[in-house]
C-alpha cells in the first residue's frame, strides 16, 4: 500500500495534475480566444478537412460541445488535459533514456515552467494536442526500437495518423526522423518492414483529408503560402532562436541545449543519437520556412527530458543534494515570475504594467500588424461579447423589413465565430465570412441587398456597394477597434462578390 502511494505521490504526477489545475482555474479569465469561437463553428460543420487545419480539432470541439456545451471551461479542460499528458510522457522519455527520479522530476517541471507549454494549453487549439502526440510518438518510438514488436509498430502508426489529422507537424517530424536514421546509419531499423507498415497506417488514416484537399483544390497549400508571405513576421535565425529561448523560459535554455548536446555527442546514449539529429533537422526546417517559433515546441519535450538526464548525470559528480535542489528552485522561481506572461493570472491592466516592467512585451511578436499592448495569445481574448453587442444594436436599429434581408459580413473568422456564438442571445442571423473555411460555407443565399459589414474599411466596401454608411463603432482598450458599416445598393450579388472577397490566410 505504501509503495503504491509513493508511486502515486511523485513530483512528476503532482506536476501533471498541477498543470491541469492551473489551466482550468484560469480558464475563465480574459474570455474566449478568437480561434476557439471559430472551432465551435467548425464543429457544427464536420468534414474531413478545413482550409486552415485537418479535422481532428473540429471533432474534439464537437466532443467538448456535446459534453460541456459551448463553454470556455469545457474547451480548456481538454487543452489542459493534453498538456498534463505531455508532462507525464516527458518524464517517461527521461526514464527511457536512463534518467532517475531527479531527472524525471526536472523534466516534468521544465514543461510546467517552460512558458510556451502552459501558454499554448491556456486556450484550446491544435497546439497542445500536437505537442502531446509528438511527445507520445517519441516515447513510443524509443520503446519500439528497444524492444520491437508488431503491436508497438502498429501503435506508432495510429499515433502518427492522429497526429496528421491534427496538424501537419507530423510530416516534418517523420521526414526529420527518416533523415536522422539515414545519417546515423540505423540500417536495422530502416530495413524492417514494420517501420514502413507503421507509416502506411498513418497515411491511410490521413487519406480522407488528402482526398478532401484534392476535391477542394488544395486550399491549405494556398493558406500556408499566404500566411508565410503576408501574415507571419520574417525573422532572422537569431531572432527565431531568441523567441524560442524567451518563449520556453530563458532558464530552461541550458537544460534543452544540454539535451541536444547530450543526444548528439554522449557515448552513454549513442544508440539514441538519431534523436538529436531529428530535433536539429526539425528546428532547422521551421526556421528556414519563416514559421512562428511555437511550431517547433513539439520537439522540446524530447530535448528537455534528455537535458534533464544530462543535468542529473553532471550533478551526480557533486555528491550532494544542494546543486540539484538549486536547479529545481531556480526553475520554479523563474517560472512563477514569468507565468503571468503565459497564463491569464493577473487582471489585464496589471498584466500590461507587469510585462512592461519585465521588458518583454514586444519580444514574442509573431504577426504583421500585431497589437503591442498584449501578446497575441492574450490579445485575441478581449472584446468579443462587447463587439457582438454593438453589432446587435446596429442590426435592431434597421427597419424590420431590412432586417429580414440583412446579412452580417465579417472580415475575419474570429469575428464571425463571435457573432455566431454570442449572437444566439440576440437571435442574430449566422455570420458570413470570406476568410478560410467560412468562405467554403458560403453566403447563406443572401442577396447582398442589405449588409452589415464588420472588420472592413470603407474603401474596400465601396468597391462592391454604392451606399456605404457607418452604422456603429466599437472601441475597446485591449481589442481591435471596429467600425460597423451599413452597405446597400450592391454593384453585384453577394454570390458574385464571393470569389473576389476570398481570403485564405
Amino acid at each position: 500500500m505504501r509503495k503504491s502511494l509513493q508511486r502515486l505521490f511523485t513530483i512528476p504526477n503532482f506536476a501533471a495534475f498541477g498543470f491541469l489545475v492551473l489551466t482550468v482555474a484560469t480558464a475563465g479569465h480574459y474570455g474566449f480566444f478568437g480561434d476557439e469561437l471559430y472551432y465551435l463553428e467548425c464543429s457544427k460543420h464536420l468534414a474531413f478537412g478545413y482550409v486552415d487545419h485537418p479535422p481532428l480539432i473540429a471533432i474534439l470541439t464537437f466532443i467538448s460541445r456535446t459534453i460541456f456545451g459551448e463553454t470556455i471551461i469545457g474547451l480548456r479542460f481538454i487543452s489542459g488535459l493534453f498538456g498534463a499528458f505531455t508532462v507525464f510522457f516527458t518524464t517517461k522519455i527521461a526514464g527511457e533514456i536512463g534518467g532517475g527520479k531527479y531527472s524525471q522530476a526536472l523534466a516534468a517541471l521544465t514543461i510546467c515552467f517552460g512558458l510556451a507549454f502552459p501558454a499554448l494549453s491556456s486556450f484550446f487549439s491544435m497546439n497542445p494536442v500536437d505537442i502531446m502526440l509528438c511527445t507520445l510518438f517519441t516515447l513510443m518510438f524509443l520503446k519500439t526500437i528497444r524492444a520491437p514488436s508488431p503491436k508497438k509498430w502498429i501503435t506508432l502508426g495510429i499515433i502518427s495518423g492522429f497526429g496528421l489529422l491534427n496538424k501537419y507537424t507530423f510530416l516534418v517530424l517523420g521526414f526529420s526522423l527518416l533523415v536522422s536514421l539515414i545519417i546515423t546509419k540505423k540500417w536495422h531499423i530502416l530495413k524492417s518492414p514494420w517501420i514502413y507498415l507503421s507509416g502506411l497506417i498513418g497515411l491511410l488514416m490521413f487519406l480522407p483529408h488528402i482526398l478532401w484537399e484534392i476535391n477542394n483544390g488544395w486550399p491549405t497549400l494556398e493558406f500556408m503560402q499566404n500566411a508565410t508571405e503576408y501574415k507571419n513576421l520574417s525573422l532572422s535565425p537569431f531572432a527565431f532562436l531568441s523567441q524560442i529561448i524567451i518563449g520556453l523560459n530563458p532558464f530552461t535554455f541550458p537544460i534543452w541545449l544540454s539535451g541536444l548536446g547530450f543526444l548528439l555527442f554522449s557515448r552513454k546514449i549513442k544508440d539514441y543519437r538519431f534523436l538529436g539529429w531529428t530535433a536539429a533537422i526539425f528546428i532547422l526546417i521551421y526556421m528556414l520556412q519563416n514559421s512562428k517559433f511555437y511550431y517547433v515546441v513539439p520537439i522540446f519535450p524530447l530535448l528537455l527530458s534528455s537535458g534533464a538526464v544530462a543535468v542529473e548525470q553532471f550533478l551526480i559528480m557533486f555528491h550532494t543534494g544542494v546543486p540539484k535542489l538549486a536547479v529545481l528552485t531556480i526553475l520554479i522561481i523563474s517560472g512563477c515570475v514569468l507565468m503571468p506572461l503565459a497564463v491569464p493570472i493577473l487582471p489585464v491592466d496589471q498584466l500590461v504594467k507587469y510585462s512592461k516592467t519585465l521588458g518583454l512585451q514586444n519580444e514574442l511578436r509573431m504577426e504583421k500588424g500585431e497589437s503591442i499592448a498584449l501578446p497575441l495569445h492574450f490579445a485575441y481574448r478581449f472584446g468579443w461579447k462587447e463587439l457582438v453587442d454593438t453589432v446587435a444594436d446596429a442590426y435592431y436599429n434597421l427597419p424590420q423589413e431590412q432586417r429580414k434581408k440583412c446579412a452580417i459580413l465579417a472580415s475575419w473568422y474570429g469575428i464571425a465565430g463571435a457573432i455566431d456564438h454570442y449572437g444566439q442571445k440576440y437571435k442574430l442571423p449566422d455570420a458570413i465570412c470570406p476568410r478560410n473555411n467560412y468562405w467554403i460555407w458560403g453566403t447563406h443565399d443572401y442577396s447582398g441587398e442589405v449588409v452589415l459589414a464588420v472588420g472592413y474599411n470603407s474603401h474596400t466596401l465601396k468597391k462592391y456597394f454604392n451606399s456605404v454608411k457607418q452604422a456603429a463603432s466599437f472601441t475597446h482598450q485591449y481589442a481591435y477597434n471596429q467600425i460597423i458599416y451599413l452597405c446597400r445598393k450592391p454593384k453585384k450579388t453577394l454570390k458574385q462578390m464571393w470569389p473576389e472577397l476570398k481570403v485564405f490566410i
